[in-house]
């Protein structure tokens, strides 16, 4: 009977994204336990067992392996498998007749007393005095320092450090996964957010205003060059029909915006090839000039995609806007006029990262460096750059 509910030739994987601490391990044994049963147990860590340390994922075996390995037969692996389910520590999907399995981290032991459901079902479960002692195993006492002074060490007073001007420290803050502070900022904002806060009508924010929502505003407007006026009417056009504000909204709308105005935008006065541009000339113009305005400048009637990828660039590659404009320039350069997708510039910027480029400075000093024999140099779109052609 039970194998006509489960085809047991059926292929499972099992992956997950983070490593049993001891704590989720008492948090499951003791919190979890009472709810779901040992079979829905022994299935949770069974499942975490077969995970490979280094991708965290298993081997692919069938379910007739699985259950010869746990002494499992199909109705108990339904029954315990939907536990682990219904309760928020799997989820489990099928096509056809093959199966994943993501294994999900446990709630922290404050969360699961605390969350209404769960604490709630584990008090009603088993008895109060049982529901005190897992509390108390899980209390962590303090200790009153009120009558002590504090006598720790500051950094500085222990160790003689010394860093260098040579970005170091944010090429570790990179291998750390972290963005250095000198990430993207727009500090020169085409509209006054303030007097934008007063002229909307609040009630359409969710949650308020939020820091956030200012940055949604302050960027759009200056990635496609808006006026005030042209984001307080986008903003009351990305009204869901829930009566709420939606981000998704006012992007789809702001794009539609730029592309009307494009197409009836006047054409633009060009510098001339013989102008040439200092150093600190062309530095504020990599770290200031907006997106739309750049393009313009290095690709002449761009496909309006472009854009989009553009602000997709500055939003997810942490470096400074100076750097990454240097790079689009580079790359444009090597492609033939195209832009390529955002994958491929997190590449390039993994390997400019490497080469410590964090500054504007440091990115123009990187691409001239490199050799260009392709032929006469007066005849670059980038020669107005006093040499800069990366183009």
């Amino acid at each position: 009977m039970a194998k006509n509910i489960f085809d047991v030739q059926s292929k499972m994987n099992i992956i997950s994204s983070f490593t049993l601490s001891n704590d989720d391990v008492s948090s499951i044994s003791l919190l979890y336990a009472p709810l779901i049963g040992s079979d829905a147990l022994l299935l949770y860590f069974a499942f975490q067992s077969l995970l490979e340390r280094n991708n965290m994922k298993s081997e692919e075996l069938s379910h007739q392996d699985f259950f010869e390995i746990y002494s499992l037969d199909s109705l108990a692996f339904l029954k315990a498998r939907y536990k682990l389910e219904g309760i928020g520590l799997l989820n489990s999907y099928q096509n056809e007749n093959s199966f994943i399995y993501v294994v999900c981290p446990p709630l922290t032991a404050k969360s699961f007393l605390k969350d209404v459901t769960l604490g709630l079902f584990l008090y009603s479960k088993i008895r109060k005095e049982t529901f005190d002692f897992i509390c108390k195993h899980f209390k962590i006492d303090s200790v009153n320092k009120n009558l002590y002074k504090n006598i720790t060490k500051p950094f500085d007073e222990v160790f003689d450090s010394r860093i260098d001007n040579n970005s170091t420290y944010e090429k570790f803050q990179y291998l750390l996964g972290k963005n250095p502070n000198r990430s993207i900022k727009i500090s020169k904002s085409n509209i006054d957010i303030n007097s934008f806060l007063n002229n909307i009508n609040l009630d359409f924010l969710e949650t308020g205003i939020t820091e956030q929502f200012k940055t949604q505003i302050i960027t759009l407007a200056f990635v496609y060059g808006f006026t005030e006026s042209e984001m307080l009417s986008l903003f009351n056009d990305s009204i869901n029909k829930s009566g709420l504000y939606d981000y998704r909204l006012l992007k789809k709308k702001a794009y539609t915006l730029f592309n009307y105005k494009r197409n009836m935008k006047a054409p633009i006065l060009e510098m001339k090839e013989n102008e040439t541009i200092k150093d600190d000339d062309l530095i504020n113009y990599l770290d200031n000039i907006s997106p739309s305005e750049f393009l313009e400048d290095i690709i002449p009637n761009y496909p309006p995609k472009y854009l989009e990828t553009i602000n997709d660039i500055y939003i997810n590659i942490g470096l400074p806007r100076g750097v990454i404009n240097c790079m689009i320039m580079k790359v444009v350069k090597e492609k033939g006029g195209e832009l390529p997708t955002l994958k491929y510039f997190q590449r390039v910027s993994e390997s400019w990262i490497k080469d410590n480029i964090f500054s504007t400075a440091d990115a123009i000093k990187y691409v001239t460096g490199f050799k260009d024999d392709s032929g006469d140099k007066a005849n670059k779109p980038y020669d107005k750059y006093g040499g800069f052609d990366v183009l």
